[in-house]
């Protein structure tokens, strides 16, 4: 069998509709790589999205936004996967952001909790950061209006944000009592709000 593109891509479409499972995925993978009976041009992103796909355990997790991701790789050649799965990917531009609003860049444990509102669908979205306690970060994330709610603030590990809203990650290396404020057209608000560093 040649494998192509679009054979993976069909793959893709099977595992998001609900056809096939992971391990329908890592078996082709596995019988791809290894049997003498599979071909392919020589195709880098073909041969990449194999690899990746035989072993998740040391690659990217077989998950429905993860085959997402590699089916964008394989229509258009933009790899976004480190972005939504790579915590270090965000790092330098942490940094770019905490120089240019003249904040200490203060990264955060991507293992620690950051409350985040149920939906970060809405627009825009906000960011503030409180000092840090009880294994949380001190960051409060939320979308559209803020409600005055007991229960308005999820606690999830920050990492999780990779795959909900990786253009997040890049805010959270800023001091506590920083804010922020962007929306999916491209505008960005920074500033410091002394009062955040209150316990």
């Amino acid at each position: 069998m040649k494998v192509t593109r679009q054979n993976l891509i069909d793959i893709c479409d099977q595992f998001l509709t609900g056809q096939i499972d992971k391990i329908f995925i890592q078996n082709f993978a596995w019988n791809a790589i290894c049997d003498d009976n599979f071909t392919w041009d020589e195709d880098e992103i073909i041969s990449d999205t194999l690899f990746e796909w035989d072993n998740e355990d040391i690659n990217y997790e077989i998950n429905k936004a993860n085959i997402q991701l590699w089916r964008k790789k394989l229509i258009s050649e933009v790899d976004d996967l480190p972005i939504y799965n790579n915590w270090n990917s965000h790092i330098s531009k942490q940094k770019e952001i905490c120089g240019k609003y003249g904040s200490q860049w203060k990264p955060i444990n991507k293992k620690l909790k950051i409350g985040i509102s149920e939906s970060l669908d809405d627009q825009p979205i906000h960011g503030l950061r409180h000092p840090k306690e009880n294994g949380t970060t001190g960051w409060f994330i939320w979308s559209g209006d803020f409600i005055e709610r007991d229960d308005f603030f999820k606690p999830i590990c920050a990492e999780h944000l990779l795959q909900k809203r990786p253009e997040i990650i890049k805010y959270l290396g800023l001091d506590v009592g920083y804010r922020f404020l962007i929306d999916d057209n491209g505008y960005e608000d920074i500033w410091f709000d002394d009062k955040l560093k209150e316990k």
